[in-house]
């Protein structure tokens, strides 16, 4: 993922319909589910657990119904329940498969910590690249061409469940513009180079025989990335890739991708305007084509436009253009440091003023590694840990902020148990709070197993 701060956009495209309202019960009316104790009797623990969350509440009628719900377009608005909704949250790009943990699946019990932390922060929408982008690894859904593993859908299908429980909407870019080598050891001992661990257009090109040079902007030949939008062969396999992805049927959930309510939408593709590249943006007619394609296989969910603009001028432009047409448009990526060109207050509040642009997506956030004590660090300093320490609590409680003013008079996420690594709680307290979101459909009982062996037993 190139992050090129302080803005990156996607403008969504395309809508659906309705459905029903009910009133939230307030947040304040339950008592907190999991009591302070509770850190204290985790005996097996080498660390001392300190993470204050944010008190939970049990869920409303309306809670439960918006999981069932899609969100759906009007103009340059969303609504979910025929409420005014609006995209906030982070990119998660690591949760169907990880490059920070020697390339391997997050485990459940990551993926759910990082779900409290985006719950504690009133967030509404999770950006998350490889629940989507998947191609060319080992690990990923198409190893090679036209080769499925169905295996990489586990931690893909646990993640979706993950944030139904949490009352989260997921938005899933389908490939990636980006190259970076990664070199990894294959189980026959054997090395070969991946063109980001996570795969992206450029495996397209690459399967097709087209050869090139070099990572980030410095691809040679510089248009060999036009080859992935108007070479019909690589287009039809990008498609034969967007068809089995969409048809895949949780294992949890017993629903398709394509019918999910918890995604909000498809992105065509992560930063394909390429403004640092020799190939260009992504032609009108290519996006207009997957777009109805993923129209055609998931008319509920939304189709996002993987385009964005480099800085903060050309983002005001793009947020007239979609509102000149009747569009929304989220900010996908910003630099929630506040170090890179408009400091952040200045940059939310002429966000939150403005009627199209419906909502922002911060880059990018980690968690907890699995012993519940040391974080998962990445190395692009634009990793966000929620409360750990004052620097993060005071970026934090902006984003939260944000949030919150985002949500005003909108639909408002419920807030559900935040521990730092969630644990079953006092009697399985937690356990049994998070149960009741699970699906009436699929295999419960395969669900709750997975939601258990998440807890975090330190």
């Amino acid at each position: 993922m190139l992050v090129l701060p302080p803005v990156a956009a996607v403008l969504a495209l395309s809508l659906s319909a309705l459905g029903l309202a009910s009133n939230p019960i307030p947040l304040d009316a339950f008592p907190r589910a999991v009591p302070r104790g509770v850190f204290a009797e985790r005996s097996t623990s080498k660390c001392t657990v300190n993470e204050t969350y944010p008190t939970p509440s049990l869920p409303s009628l309306y809670d439960l119904l918006k999981r069932d719900a899609f969100v759906t377009r009007k103009g340059s608005e969303l609504f979910l329940l025929n409420k005014p909704f609006r995209v906030v949250g982070p990119n998660i790009y690591w949760l169907g498969l990880d490059e920070n943990v020697g390339i391997a699946y997050p485990s459940k019990s990551r993926v759910l910590d990082a779900m409290a932390a985006v719950s504690a922060m009133r967030s509404t929408v999770i950006r998350a690249h490889t629940l989507g982008v998947s191609v060319g690894n080992p690990l990923s859904v198409e190893p090679a061409l036209d080769v499925w593993n169905e295996d990489a859908y586990e931690s893909i299908d646990f993640a979706v469940l993950a944030a139904r429980v949490y009352g989260l909407k997921l938005m899933i870019p389908l490939t990636d513009n980006s190259v970076v080598d990664f070199w990894l050891a294959h189980v026959a001992l054997t090395s070969f180079v991946l063109h980001s661990y996570h795969g992206g257009k450029y495996q397209f090109i690459q399967w097709h025989g087209h050869t090139f040079s070099g990572t980030g902007a410095n691809i040679t030949p510089e248009d060999v990335g036009a080859y992935f939008f108007n070479t019909t062969a690589i287009v039809n396999s990008f498609k034969r890739f967007i068809n089995h992805h969409l048809n895949h049927v949780n294992r949890y959930t017993g629903i398709a991708l394509k019918d999910d309510p918890t995604i909000i939408g498809w992105e065509t593709g992560n930063e394909l305007s390429a403004m640092r590249f020799g190939d260009g943006p992504a032609p009108p007619n290519w996006t207009r084509d997957i777009a109805r394609l993923i129209k055609r296989l998931a008319p509920k969910h939304l189709v996002f436009d993987g385009t964005y603009p480099l800085n903060t001028t050309k983002f005001h432009d793009g947020l007239a253009q979609a509102e000149a047409v009747d569009r929304v448009y989220v900010v996908g990526e910003f630099d929630w440091r506040g170090t890179s060109g408009t400091d952040m207050e200045t940059f939310f509040r002429d966000l939150e003023a403005r009627r199209g642009a419906t909502g922002t997506l911060f880059w990018s956030l980690f968690g907890h590694s699995d012993d519940c004590c040391s974080y998962v660090e990445h190395d692009d300093g634009l990793s966000f840990y929620y409360d750990r320490d004052d620097f993060y609590r005071t970026q934090g409680d902006i984003l939260t902020a944000h949030a919150e003013r985002l949500n005003r008079g909108r639909v408002t996420p419920e807030i559900l148990p935040q521990v730092a690594c969630p644990s079953r709680g006092a009697g399985g307290a937690v356990e049994q709070l998070l149960e009741r979101f699970l699906p009436l459909t699929g295999n419960r009982g395969a669900a709750a197993a997975a939601l258990k062996s998440a807890m975090s037993t330190v």
